[in-house]
C-alpha cells in the first residue's frame, strides 16, 4: 500500500476531531426479521405481567378493559388487526400511566360456523354425520375451535399485542360454560327467561332459530302480488279487501287482515262491476298499477275501526280471515290493509294475540310445508310461490303480479334468505313485568358513548328489537339446562336447577349434558310444579352464542376478580347490534346496570374505492413490511369512521415510520458520550434554542397525553409526524448539528443541546411505545447503553408516561424568528438557483427589520445566534422603522472557509498549527485534548 495523499490525511485528521454520531440503533428496522425476536423476549421476560404487578403497588388504581371475543374460525383479517391493535394501544398507554390495566384476551368458540366446518370435513372424508353421536360431533367441534384459537393467538401476538395469552377466556371451557348456566339461572330468577311459541327469524338452510343480531340484509327478488279477500257483512256485491304481499308463501298461514283504526277505507268499482276496498290514500297508486281496470270510487267508505271483526274469506283455504285493527298498519305502501299470518311475522303475532289468533306456521325445520297444508306438503317455501299464485288465479283472487327487488333478511352465517317461523323457543322478555327494555334504556344514559352518535344507535336497537330468542336447534353450544316433566311437559327452570347443573358441568364438562348415561343433574327431591310428576327429560336446545359472549362481564370480569363494571368496551360499530347490546341486556337483567362505563366503536376497513371487505391479509403486510407499519397504519386515520386501506396508504405510513426512526437515530447517535449524571445542564441554564426545543417537546407530551386520553390516536400520529418533520428535523436538528459535531466535547453549548436531546429522546421513546412498540423498545435499549439514563428499568414498558413543562415565553420569543427564517431560507434558495451561491455557509445575510427584535439571545450575541439559526456564516442586523416587512439581502460571506466547520470567517488561518481552521475550531480541539 502506498502512503495516503496529503488531502486524505488532512480529511482523516479533521474527522478525528469531530464528534460525529455513534449508535448501534440501525438506520433500517428490518422489522419482519427482528420483530419476532423481540416478541419472544417480551414473552420470556414476562414484561406485561411485571408491568401490571408493578402498577398494583403504585396505588393509582385499576382500569378494566374487557376484550370482546373474536370468533374462533379461520385466520384473522384486517378488521381483527385494526381491533386488536387499537386495544393494545389503550392497554399499553394505561399501564404507562400507572393504572393496573390487565388484558385477558378471549374467543367465542361455539356456534353454527364451526359446526358447519366440521360437517364439511366429514363430507370430504366420506363420513356421515348421522354415524356420529352428539358427543363425538361436539368433540370434533371443540378440536376445530382449539386449532383456530391457537392460530389466531399466534397471529395476534405477532402484531405485538400484549395480554395474558397463556390464560385467555374461551367460551367453551367448562368454567366459562358454568358461568353461562349460572347467568341463565339469574335470568330465570329475575323472570326474564320464558318459553313461548312465537315467530322468530329461522334459517331453513341451517335449520335453527336466529337472533336479531345474526341477520344481515341483502337484495332479493320476490313476487309481489295483490290479492282479493271477499268480506262478509258490508252490503251487496260482496266487496273484497285487497292486500299486498311480497311473500305469497305465507298466505296458507293467513288468519287475518289488519287495518288501521283511524284510516279511511273506500270502495273502488272496477269496469267488470267488482268492488274492492283499499285505504283512501292508496287509490291513486292502485289506479296507476292497474290502468286497464277502470277503477272509480263507489261512494262507500268506512273508518278502519268500523271494519273490525268482519270476516273475509280465505281465497284458497276453507276458512275465514278475521279483520282486525293494528297500529302498525300505514298507508305508505301497499293497499293499507295488511295480510296477517301470526306464525310468520312479529307484528302479525302481536296483533294476532289480541284477537286470539294462533301462531299458525305449517313449515318444518327445513322450510318445507307440512301436513298442515297438504296441497304443497314437502315443497320448500321459496319454491312455493308459483303454485300458490296459481291457486290465487284459479280462485279468481289474484289482482296483480310482478317481480320486485327489495332488501330482505339473510342469515349472516350461510348468507341465504331466512323466514319468520313460529316455533316453541326460549326467550329473554324485553317487556312485561320485568320491563327489561325500559331499564336497559335508562342504563344507556349512564354510559359514555364514543363517538357520541353511538347512543342513538344503541337506543334505536333496544327500542325496536323483538324479544330475544336465545334457543338454537344445533349441537355445538352451551346446553339450556332446563328439564321438562315427562307427564305434562311443564318446564323446570328455577335458579337452583341451573346452579346445580353448573356445578355438574364444572366437574364433568358440558358434554356430559348430552350423555344419556350421565345422572345426577337434578336434586333428588325435585317435583313438577304443575302436576307433581317426578320424572323429567332434558332440554335438547342449546343457547344462542350471543348469550355466551353477552355474559362475559360475569364469566371473566367478575369470575376472575378483575372488577365490575368494565371501564371500557371497544369493538366495531356493528356491535351496537351484537355484543354491546347482549352484554347490556344480560347485565341489566341480572344486576340492574350496564356492564361498562364507556363504549368506544371503530368503523370497518374498506378498500380505496370504499368497498367493504377483508381487503388484504394482515399476515401479508407483516411479512413484507413488519407489524410496526401495520400498527402505525391503524392510527393513521380517525378509526371511529370507516377506514380506507390501500397499499399507497401503507407506503405513506412506511415513509412516516422512516422519519420517526431517523429522528430517534439522530438523538441516540448524538448522545454517545453523554452522561446525564455528570453532563446534564439544568433547563434554566441551557441555550435559548435548547430551551425552545424542550418547551416544544413538552407541548407534544401534553398534546399526545390528551389525545391518548380521548382515544384520538390519529391525533398522536399527526402530532408525531409534525414533530419529527418540522420542529425537530427541519428546525432544531438542522441548527444544532454544527455545535454537536464541531464544538468542544464538554463545551456548554454542546452539553446544553445534548441535555435537551436526552430529555426529548426519553420522552419521545415512551410516548410512541403504545403504537410503535418494537421500535420504542429497540430505541430504549440503545438509550440505556449510555453511561446513565432516565430510568433503571430495562424495558420501555416498565417506565412511566413523561412529564415536561411548557415555557410559553421562550416559544413566544422564537415565534417571529421562525417566520423570518423561512424568508431567509427562501432567499438563499433563490441565490443557489441562480448559481450565485453554492452552500448557504458561503452567505452573509443583511437583515433589516421594521421593529426592534425581541430576541431570546443576549444583545452581544444576537447576530451570531441568528446566523446559526439561519444556517449562514454571517449576519448583519439593522432596525429600520420605515419598512413594512423584513428586508433581506444575500451577499458573499467575508473571510475564508474553515475546512473543519465550513463556516466563513475573517479569523480563519490565524493559528499556525491549523492554518485552514477558524479560531473557534482551534479552541474546541484544544480544549478536547
Amino acid at each position: 500500500m502506498g502512503r495516503p495523499l496529503v488531502g486524505e490525511t488532512k480529511a482523516m485528521d479533521i474527522k478525528s476531531t469531530l464528534h460525529l454520531p455513534q449508535t448501534d440503533f440501525p438506520m433500517r428496522g428490518d422489522l419482519p426479521v427482528r420483530e419476532p425476536i423481540q416478541i419472544l423476549e417480551w414473552e420470556k421476560q414476562e414484561v406485561f405481567k411485571k408491568r401490571v404487578e408493578k402498577n398494583k403497588k403504585s396505588g393509582k388504581g385499576h382500569f378494566l378493559f374487557h376484550d370482546g371475543p373474536p370468533y374462533a374460525n379461520g385466520n384473522i383479517h384486517i378488521g381483527h388487526a385494526l381491533n386488536k391493535i387499537l386495544k393494545d394501544v389503550v392497554v399499553k398507554y394505561k399501564n404507562l400511566q400507572g393504572y393496573v390495566c390487565e388484558f385477558v384476551p378471549g374467543w367465542d368458540c361455539h356456534g353454527l360456523p364451526i359446526e358447519l366446518e366440521v360437517e364439511k370435513a366429514l363430507r370430504e372424508q366420506k363420513k356421515e354425520k348421522s354415524q356420529l353421536s352428539t358427543i363425538e360431533l361436539r368433540k370434533l367441534c371443540r378440536e376445530y375451535a382449539e386449532r383456530m384459537v391457537d392460530i389466531q393467538r399466534d397471529q395476534f401476538k405477532r402484531l405485538e399485542v400484549f395480554g395474558d395469552w397463556a390464560h385467555p377466556y374461551l367460551t367453551m371451557n367448562r368454567e366459562y360454560v358454568a358461568s353461562i348456566v349460572n347467568e341463565l339461572g339469574r335470568c330465570a330468577e329475575k323472570g326474564v327467561l320464558y318459553k313461548g311459541n312465537k315467530p322468530v327469524y329461522w334459517c331453513p338452510f341451517c335449520a335453527t332459530a336466529l337472533a336479531d343480531a345474526e341477520i344481515e340484509f341483502a337484495d332479493k327478488k320476490s313476487p309481489s302480488v295483490v290479492v282479493k279477500f271477499k268480506v262478509e257483512g258490508l252490503g251487496d256485491g260482496a266487496p273484497s279487501l285487497l292486500i299486498w304481499t311480497t311473500t305469497p308463501w305465507t298466505l296458507p298461514a293467513n288468519l287475518g287482515i289488519a287495518v288501521h283504526p283511524d284510516l279511511k277505507y273506500v270502495g273502488v268499482r272496477t269496469s267488470s262491476g267488482e268492488t274492492w276496498i283499499v285505504a283512501e290514500e292508496r287509490v291513486e297508486w292502485l289506479q296507476k298499477l292497474l290502468p286497464s281496470a277502470g277503477l272509480v270510487l263507489s261512494g262507500k267508505s268506512w273508518l278502519g275501526r268500523e271494519l273490525e271483526n268482519k270476516r273475509a274469506r280465505h281465497p284458497f283455504i276453507d276458512r275465514d280471515s278475521l279483520v282486525i285493527l293494528g297500529e302498525h298498519v300505514s298507508a305508505d305502501s301497499g293497499t293499507g290493509a295488511v295480510h296477517t299470518a301470526p306464525g310468520h311475522g312479529i307484528d302479525d303475532f302481536r296483533v294476532g294475540q289480541k284477537y286470539g289468533l294462533e301462531p299458525l306456521a305449517p313449515i318444518d325445520d327445513r322450510g318445507c310445508f307440512t301436513e298442515a297444508f297438504p296441497q304443497l306438503k314437502g315443497t320448500h317455501v321459496f319454491k312455493a310461490h308459483e303454485p300458490i299464485i296459481q291457486m290465487l288465479r284459479d280462485a279468481d283472487a289474484l289482482v296483480h303480479q310482478e317481480e320486485i327487488t327489495h332488501s330482505y333478511a339473510h342469515c349472516w352465517r350461510c348468507h341465504k334468505p331466512v323466514i319468520f317461523r313460529a316455533t316453541p323457543q326460549w326467550f329473554i322478555a324485553m317487556d312485561g313485568e320485568t320491563q327489561l327494555r325500559a331499564h336497559a334504556r335508562k342504563a344507556i344514559d349512564q354510559v359514555q358513548w364514543i363517538p357520541s352518535w353511538g347512543i342513538n344507535r344503541i337506543v334505536g336497537m333496544i327500542e325496536s328489537r323483538p324479544e330475544w330468542c336465545v334457543s338454537r336447534q344445533r349441537i355445538w353450544g352451551v346446553p339450556i339446562t332446563v328439564f321438562y316433566c315427562k307427564k305434562c311437559e311443564h318446564p323446570l327452570a328455577t335458579r337452583d336447577v341451573f346452579e346445580h347443573a353448573a356445578q355438574k358441568i364444572l366437574k364433568e364438562g358440558p358434554d356430559s349434558w348430552f350423555d344419556p348415561e350421565s345422572q345426577g343433574w337434578l336434586a333428588a327431591d325435585k317435583t313438577c310444579g304443575s302436576c307433581g310428576g317426578t320424572e323429567f327429560k332434558r332440554e335438547r336446545d342449546i343457547l344462542d352464542v350471543w348469550f355466551d359472549s353477552g355474559v362475559s362481564h360475569a364469566a371473566v370480569c367478575e369470575a376472575r376478580g378483575l372488577g365490575w363494571p368494565a371501564d371500557l368496551y371497544l369493538e366495531g360499530s356493528d356491535q351496537h347490534r351484537g355484543w354491546f347490546q347482549t352484554s347490556l341486556l344480560t347485565a341489566v337483567a341480572t344486576r340492574g346496570q350496564a356492564p361498562y362505563r364507556t363504549v368506544l366503536t371503530h368503523g370497518f376497513v374498506n378498500d380505496r374505492d370504499g368497498k367493504k371487505g377483508n381487503v388484504v391479509s394482515p399476515q401479508d403486510i407483516v411479512k413484507k413490511s413488519g407489524a410496526e407499519i401495520l400498527r402505525l397504519w391503524v392510527v393513521l386515520e380517525d378509526y371511529r369512521n370507516d377506514v380506507s386501506f390501500s397499499m399507497e396508504s401503507v407506503e405513506r405510513v412506511a415513509e412516516s415510520y422512516r422519519k420517526v426512526r431517523n429522528t430517534l437515530r439522530f438523538i441516540l447517535g448524538n448522545l454517545f458520550d453523554f452522561n446525564p449524571d455528570a453532563d446534564m445542564v439544568p433547563l434554566a441554564k441551557r441555550a435559548p434554542l435548547d430551551r425552545w426545543a424542550a418547551s416544544v417537546m413538552a407541548g407534544f407530551v401534553q398534546k399526545t397525553e390528551a389525545a391518548y386520553d380521548a382515544y384520538e390516536f390519529h391525533s398522536v400520529y399527526h402530532a408525531l409526524v409534525n414533530l419529527c418533520n418540522v420542529d425537530l428535523s427541519a428546525r432544531y436538528f438542522d441548527i444544532i448539528k454544527d455545535r454537536l459535531y464541531t464544538s468542544g466535547k464538554n463545551s456548554h453549548e454542546r452539553r446544553s443541546s445534548q441535555s435537551t436531546l436526552h430529555d426529548v429522546g426519553s420522552a419521545l421513546i415512551r410516548i410512541i411505545s403504545p403504537i410503535l412498540s418494537f421500535t420504542a423498545e429497540e430505541a430504549w435499549k440503545s438509550f440505556l447503553k449510555n453511561p446513565a439514563q432516565g430510568s433503571d428499568e430495562s424495558s420501555v414498558f416498565m417506565n412511566g408516561f413523561p412529564s415536561m413543562v411548557v415555557d410559553p415565553q421562550i416559544e413566544a420569543d422564537f415565534a417571529p424568528l421562525w417566520g423570518i427564517r423561512e424568508k431567509v431560507l427562501k432567499a438563499l434558495e433563490e441565490e443557489r438557483a441562480h448559481k450565485r451561491l453554492g452552500h448557504p455557509r458561503e452567505a452573509k445575510v443583511i437583515l433589516k427589520l421594521p421593529q426592534i427584535l425581541n430576541a431570546p439571545f443576549g444583545a452581544d450575541d444576537v447576530e451570531e445566534d441568528l446566523a446559526r439559526l439561519f444556517l449562514v456564516s454571517q449576519l448583519e442586523l439593522t432596525h429600520e422603522p420605515q419598512l413594512s416587512e423584513p428586508g433581506i439581502k444575500i451577499e458573499k460571506a467575508d473571510g475564508k472557509k474553515c475546512e473543519r466547520c465550513w463556516i466563513y470567517a475573517t479569523h480563519v488561518g490565524k493559528t499556525h498549527e491549523h492554518p485552514d481552521w477558524c479560531q473557534d475550531c482551534v479552541e474546541a480541539v484544544r480544549t478536547d485534548t
